[in-house]
C-alpha cells in the first residue's frame, strides 16, 4: 500500500458568555488529557486551533497548561492554527475587523508564545472570495474548508490554491465521513477508511475533530475518551502508531512546503453545511437538504448530471431568513464604525485633544467588547450553539452595546440627547434612531412605526431581544412525527455509523436528514407555531370579537386592521436636546368590521426625555367613516434580555402579584406590569395611563439546542388591549410608558 499522509486538525472552542466554571469543565476533561496524551504519544503530530476565548482564560486560570501547549509547539508536535481572534464568521465582517481580529491572534501567539502562525480556522467554515487578500496581507498562508465547499472537480486530496487580486491561500479539504466518525465509530473503522484513500490513490488527507466531543460534550465521554485502555482517544492513537509504516502525520505547513498544490480554484461564498439549510430558512432548508440526499443516494440519474453545479449557501442568505440576525448584524455594523470613526479620531487628532493615552485606553476597551460581539455563534442558525438561543444573541447584543457607549464616553457625548435618520436596516427606508444618556431606541416607521430595538446602556443589553417564531429545516421532520435519535451538524446522507461501547460494539445504520431528537413527554408539533408579523416594541393591533389569547398565541387569529408590519408616515422629529426628543408617525389604514371596512387614522408619537430611563408612547385612534366601528386596540410588546426563565425572573403587576414568565394568562384592569430580573438587579415596567387588559404568553420556538431540538424560550409577549366604539370622526387617546430601573 502505498504512503498516506494525514493531517489531524483538533479545533478548541468554547459559545460566548460561557462561565469560568464551564470552561474549566471543558478543559479538564476534554481539552487538558489531549494535551497530556500528545505528551506521552511523542511520534504523533496534531494541528491545533484554540479560539480566543480559551487560551485567555488559560492565561489567567491556568497558566502551566499554556507552558503545556507551547513546548509541544516548539517541539514541533503541534502546529497553531489562528484566525478570528473574537470566534467570528468571516462573510459578517467588515474587512477592518476581519483584519484586526486575525491581526490580534497573531501578535497573541507571538508575544505569548513566541508562536508563528501560519494558517487560519474559519469559524463555521465560513468561507467569503475575499478571503486570500485578508489573509494575504498578514502573512497567513492556508486554512481547511469542508470538500464540499471547495467547487466541482476539487477533492480532499491534498491542498488546492484559491485567489484574488494576485493574493493566494492554500485551502485543505476536510473529509467529512472521519469528522462523522470521531468518536463514534471505532479507531480501527477509521484505519479502515484512511486505507481505502490510500488505495484510491490520494496523497495527503485532512480530519478535523471537535475537542469539545472528547469529554466536553458528553457526560461520560471523560472515562470513555481519555482513561483506561479502552479510550477512544487512546485507542484512536495506538492504531495511528500501528499504521506508521504507511500513514505519516503532518502539520498543514508541512504539507504546503513539501507538496505540490492539486489545482486552482474560486470557491463562491459559503458556509458549513449544517449552518447552510438553516440559513435558507425552513421550507427552504429542508427542500435543500432533501435534495442534497437523493443527490448522494444516486437514484435519479438527472440529478447526477446537475450535481457538480449545486453550490452550498452562503452565510448571507441567514440575513434573509432570519430577523433576529439582521437586526443583530446591522447593529454590529453600526458599531463597528462607531469604533473605527474613534481609532480615525485617535489617529489624526490626539495631537489637539491631549488625551491621548484616555483615547487609547478606550479605544482598546471598545475593540475589545467589538470583536467579542462578532462572534459567529450569534449570527448563526443549525448549530448546538447560535443564533436560536437567546443568551448567545444576549452576549453578542450587551458587547456591542458596551462597545458603542465606551466610544460616546470617550468622545464626551454620552450625557447627550441625540438623533438622527438614516437607513439603519438596509430596507430603503429611513429609521429614526434616538440615543438618551439612559436608552438608544430605533423607530421604524417602514416596519409599523413600531421599536425595533431597545438598548440599555447600563445593564447593558437590548431589551427587545425576542425571536420571530418562523419556519426551521427540521421542523418538517417534528410535524411527521419522528423518533429518531439527536439531531447532528453533518450534512444529510445515509450513514453506518459504529456505536462503541464498553463491552460491545454495534453498527447501526441511520438517516441524517431527518435527525431530530424527541423528548419524552412532550409533544413537539404541537407546540410549533409561526408569527405573522416580525416581533418588536409597540406593534399596533386591531382584533376583533373572535381574538382570543389562545389564537394569538398559536398565530392562527386575524387582524382586524392593516397597520401591523405596515408603512407609517414619519409627520414630525422634535429634537429639544436639552430635555426630550419626539418622534410623531401616523397612518389611514383600514379595520374591518363584521362586513365592513372603517377608515380609521392612527396617530403615533413617541417621546424619549433626557433625564430619565423612560419611553412614552401616544396614541390617538380616529374613525374617519361616517358609521361608528367597534373593534379593540392593542398594543403588542415582546421583552427579553437574555432568555432567563427561572424563579428569579418573572413578571410583577402593581399589586405585587408575580407571574412566571412561561405562563399565558390574562389580567385584568391593569395600570402597572414589570418584567424583575432580581439576579440583574432591574425592572422593565409597562405603565399604560388608561387602564387596560393584557394578554401574555411565553414566546417559544421549536429550535436547536445543546440537548437537541427542544423548546427554547424567547421570551414574552404581552398585549394591552381597550375595547373601543368610537363614532363618525371620534377620536380616543391611549397612552403606555416603559421605564427601566437597574
Amino acid at each position: 500500500m502505498q504512503n498516506l499522509g494525514l493531517v489531524l486538525c483538533i479545533t478548541n472552542t468554547q459559545p460566548p458568555g460561557t462561565t469560568g466554571t464551564e470552561v474549566r469543565r471543558s478543559c479538564e476533561r476534554a481539552y487538558f488529557p489531549m494535551l497530556d496524551l500528545l505528551d506521552e504519544f511523542t511520534a504523533l503530530k496534531v494541528s491545533m486551533h484554540w479560539s480566543g476565548l480559551l487560551v485567555e482564560w488559560m492565561e489567567l486560570h491556568a497558566p502551566e497548561r499554556l507552558e503545556q501547549l507551547y513546548k509541544l509547539v516548539h517541539a514541533g508536535r503541534i502546529e497553531i492554527l489562528g484566525g478570528l481572534h473574537g470566534g467570528a464568521v468571516l462573510p459578517s465582517l467588515p474587512e477592518r475587523d476581519a483584519v484586526g481580529q486575525v491581526q490580534v491572534c497573531l501578535r497573541w501567539w507571538r508575544q505569548h508564545g513566541d508562536v508563528r502562525v501560519r494558517g487560519a480556522w474559519l469559524p463555521y467554515y465560513g468561507w467569503d472570495p475575499v478571503a486570500p487578500r485578508i489573509f494575504g496581507r498578514l502573512g497567513v498562508q492556508f486554512s481547511v474548508l469542508e470538500v464540499s465547499q471547495l467547487g466541482s472537480g476539487a477533492n480532499g486530496d491534498g491542498y488546492w490554491l484559491a485567489e484574488r487580486e494576485g493574493s493566494i491561500l492554500a485551502l485543505f479539504g476536510a473529509d467529512p465521513v472521519l469528522s462523522r466518525m470521531a468518536p463514534s465509530a471505532s479507531p480501527q473503522k477509521v484505519i479502515e477508511h484512511l486505507a481505502a484513500r490510500a488505495r484510491a490513490g490520494n496523497r495527503v488527507v485532512t480530519m478535523v475533530m471537535r475537542g469539545e466531543d472528547f469529554g466536553a460534550a458528553l457526560e461520560s465521554s471523560s472515562t470513555r475518551s481519555f482513561s483506561g485502555e479502552r479510550a477512544w482517544v487512546r485507542r484512536f492513537f495506538l492504531a495511528l502508531v500501528e499504521a506508521s509504516p504507511w500513514l505519516k502525520l503532518a502539520h498543514f505547513g508541512t504539507v504546503l512546503d513539501r507538496l505540490r498544490p492539486s489545482g486552482r480554484i474560486y470557491p463562491p461564498a459559503s458556509v458549513q453545511m449544517s449552518v447552510a439549510a438553516s440559513a435558507l430558512g425552513g421550507g427552504p432548508g429542508a427542500a435543500w437538504q432533501t435534495l442534497l440526499a437523493d443527490v448522494r443516494r444516486g437514484t435519479d440519474p438527472s440529478l447526477q448530471r446537475v450535481a457538480p453545479f449545486l453550490r452550498i449557501p452562503g452565510w448571507e442568505s441567514t440575513l434573509a431568513s432570519s430577523p433576529e440576525v439582521l437586526r443583530l448584524h446591522r447593529r454590529m455594523l453600526r458599531t463597528s464604525r462607531e469604533v473605527a470613526r474613534l481609532r480615525s479620531l485617535l489617529r489624526d487628532d490626539v495631537g489637539h485633544r491631549g488625551d491621548g493615552e484616555g483615547l487609547t485606553e478606550a479605544l482598546e476597551d471598545a475593540t475589545a467588547a467589538l470583536y467579542r460581539g462578532q462572534n459567529g455563534s450569534a449570527y448563526v442558525h443549525g448549530a448546538d450553539v447560535g443564533a436560536q438561543l437567546g443568551d448567545i444573541r444576549h452576549h453578542a447584543w450587551s458587547n456591542l452595546v458596551r462597545a458603542e457607549y465606551a466610544v460616546h464616553t470617550a468622545l464626551g457625548d454620552a450625557d447627550r440627547l441625540m438623533v438622527e435618520q438614516s437607513d439603519h436596516d438596509g430596507d430603503g427606508r429611513n429609521e429614526v434612531i434616538v440615543r438618551t444618556p439612559s436608552l438608544c431606541a430605533f423607530v421604524s416607521p417602514a416596519q409599523g412605526g413600531t421599536l425595533t430595538e431597545l438598548d440599555s446602556w447600563t445593564l447593558p443589553g437590548n431589551l427587545l431581544n425576542v425571536r420571530t417564531r418562523v419556519g426551521e429545516p427540521h421542523h418538517d421532520a417534528v410535524l411527521r412525527g419522528d423518533d429518531l435519535p439527536q439531531l447532528i451538524e453533518e450534512s444529510p446522507e445515509v450513514t453506518t455509523l459504529i456505536i462503541d461501547d464498553e463491552d460491545e460494539t454495534d453498527e447501526v445504520t441511520v438517516d441524517e436528514t431527518d435527525r431530530v431528537m424527541h423528548f419524552s413527554g412532550i409533544d413537539l408539533a404541537s407546540r410549533l407555531h409561526y408569527d405573522r408579523h416580525v416581533r418588536g416594541g409597540f406593534v399596533d393591533h386591531f382584533f376583533g370579537p373572535e381574538t382570543t389569547l389562545q389564537n394569538l398565541r398559536t398565530g392562527r387569529y386575524a387582524e382586524a386592521g392593516d397597520f401591523v408590519g405596515a408603512d407609517y408616515q414619519l409627520l414630525a422629529v422634535h429634537d429639544d436636546s436639552a430635555s426630550e426628543v419626539a418622534v410623531s408617525l401616523a397612518r389611514d389604514g383600514n379595520v374591518v368590521e363584521g362586513t365592513a371596512l372603517r377608515l380609521v387614522r392612527l396617530v403615533k408619537r413617541y417621546v424619549f426625555p433626557k433625564d430619565v430611563p423612560l419611553v412614552e408612547v401616544r396614541y390617538e385612534i380616529v374613525n374617519r367613516y361616517h358609521e361608528p366601528v367597534r373593534t379593540r386596540f392593542a398594543v403588542g410588546i415582546d421583552i427579553n434580555l437574555d432568555s432567563s426563565c427561572g424563579p428569579d425572573t418573572f413578571l410583577e403587576t402593581g399589586n405585587g402579584r408575580r407571574i412566571r414568565l412561561d405562563e399565558a394568562g390574562e389580567l385584568d384592569e391593569l395600570t402597572e406590569l414589570s418584567l424583575v430580573d432580581m439576579q440583574r438587579g432591574f425592572r422593565f415596567t409597562l405603565s399604560p395611563r388608561q387602564p387596560a387588559r393584557v394578554w401574555h404568553f411565553p414566546i417559544e420556538t421549536i429550535s436547536r439546542s445543546p440537548r437537541g431540538v427542544a423548546p427554547v424560550f424567547q421570551g414574552v409577549a404581552l398585549y394591552f388591549w381597550w375595547p373601543m366604539e368610537l363614532w363618525g370622526q371620534e377620536k380616543r387617546r391611549v397612552e403606555i410608558s416603559a421605564s427601566l430601573e437597574a
